[in-house]
């Protein structure tokens, strides 16, 4: 089915939330699983709908997680509501142009960063980049995954990066043909340790 045919609402109801404590890691990624385009960015491989997914998914994130790498190519893109935490061993990261440091804290190490997390962080984002998305995948693994692939079939299995997924199910399968876009949703079909 095509993205563009749901409404912003029906797209909140499929990639709602659960109940309990969920980490879900929301990447776009090319053919080649690639998650940065010629310009060393993803602004160079997104699309509206794509742009739009990630928004509504955004809106109900109590904590979003990034490697420092992409706030460095990327910029800042704080969610609505909630923190931003930020992976960092060197703690290089560029505080002067955070539009609002009162909502980031960054952390050396995952340990550091789930000791942090309160009983109220319930929506944990992971949006990468791939190193981070990989570190996070081996170390305390994803609920689900909300995929963006470019030039795939919509059967595409998930990357070996992310780890085994024989206990994952596809959930959702969504199109954007005008960008060769496929929108995949897969959950976890049991809870991990």
């Amino acid at each position: 089915m095509e993205i563009s045919l749901l409404s912003d609402e029906q797209l909140s109801d499929l990639y709602s939330w659960p109940q309990e404590r969920s980490f879900r890691l929301n990447m776009l990624l090319d053919s080649d699983d690639s998650s940065t385009g010629d310009d060393g960015t993803s602004n160079s491989l997104t699309s509206g709908e794509d742009r739009r997914l990630l928004r509504i998914i955004r809106n109900a994130t109590d904590v979003l997680i990034v490697g420092a790498a992409s706030i460095r190519a990327e910029g800042w893109f704080l969610p609505p509501q909630g923190r931003m935490a930020v992976l960092s061993q060197s703690g290089n990261i560029p505080w002067d142009s955070c539009p609002d440091s009162s909502r980031v804290s960054s952390y050396p190490s995952v340990s550091a960063l789930l000791h942090s997390l309160r009983d109220s962080d319930i929506n944990i984002l992971c949006e990468g980049g791939k190193a981070t998305a990989q570190l996070l995948s081996e170390t305390i693994g994803f609920d689900d995954f909300a995929l963006t692939r470019i030039g795939t079939v919509e059967n595409a299995p998930l990357p070996d990066f992310l780890g085994e997924s024989s206990d994952l199910a596809l959930v959702s399968t969504l199109s954007d043909a005008s960008h060769s876009m496929t929108f995949q949703y897969w959950r976890r079909a049991v809870e991990h340790q």
